[in-house]
């Protein structure tokens, strides 16, 4: 929820999915961005949990989209407003990367801290970048500000970079969407669920409206899912998560 589709809206014409929750983005979206007499495609990919290059969510499926790219533009939400730690998830989605490709772990990498309209001040910037260790680019997708500086340095990288090779034929067979597994494991006071149920199921059910919201529990009532938690220990008040969302049991 760091303002991936926004930020690509607003740099090409593509209109992704737009909202404010996690999980938005469950396919990558691609977009055209025009600087001057050169244009580049830029990819959407969605965002990554921690345990993604072990295969927990969908992390498989979306690292695999960023074998091919050439510059990675990580983008922050430097506001905090959720009331997480910005380097703290810069790390954890490095290390991710680091752990499933050192080739891509070593790609170039612009760092770009989104949402500064909603800081009061600049500590937050100088605490992150003292922690980096390097000056980021500072913008804000919403308000359009920052981008002129964003894109120049997207080109300046790319036009050293050695141009892409063309895609090589490999025969490919897709594995079988798995719709039906579902796994609970408790850590440290949360019961995460996991499986290809709830992944499918996430991915049809918009949680902000609350229809959708009650079909989607009515869903996990009628897989068993409910009966499932309680099976392993879990009380009402208990937390529970699936994929990067977060509930709180409640009969």
């Amino acid at each position: 929820n760091v303002g991936k589709s926004t930020l690509l809206s607003v740099l090409t014409k593509a209109r992704p999915k737009i909202a404010n929750y996690h999980f938005t983005t469950l396919n990558p979206n691609l977009g055209v961005m025009e600087y001057y007499d050169t244009s580049y495609v830029l990819a959407d990919i969605p965002g990554l949990i921690e345990g993604a290059s072990d295969g927990l969510g969908l992390g498989h499926k979306f690292l695999r989209h960023i074998e091919r790219v050439r510059l990675i533009v990580h983008l922050i939400d430097i506001s905090g407003f959720e009331g997480r730690d910005p380097y703290d998830d810069y790390l954890k989605i490095r290390n991710e990367l680091k752990k499933y490709s050192l080739d891509v772990y070593n790609r170039p990498e612009i760092v770009v801290l989104n949402k500064v309209d909603l800081l009061s001040d600049d500590e937050l910037i100088k605490e992150f970048e003292k922690k980096l260790g390097k000056e980021t680019i500072k913008i804000s997708a919403m308000n359009r500000s920052g981008l002129d500086q964003l894109k120049q340095e997207i080109h300046n990288i790319l036009v050293e970079l050695p141009k892409p090779e063309p895609i090589k034929f490999v025969p490919f067979e897709y594995d079988k969407l798995d719709r039906e597994t579902v796994e609970i494991h408790y850590d440290k006071g949360v019961y995460y669920i996991t499986g290809g149920f709830v992944e499918d199921l996430a991915r049809k059910a918009y949680l902000d409206d609350l229809d959708s919201f009650n079909w989607f529990q009515k869903k996990l009532r009628d897989r068993g899912v409910i009966d499932m938690l309680h099976e392993n220990g879990a009380k009402d008040g208990d937390t529970v998560c699936i994929l990067d969302l977060e509930f709180t049991l409640s009969e």
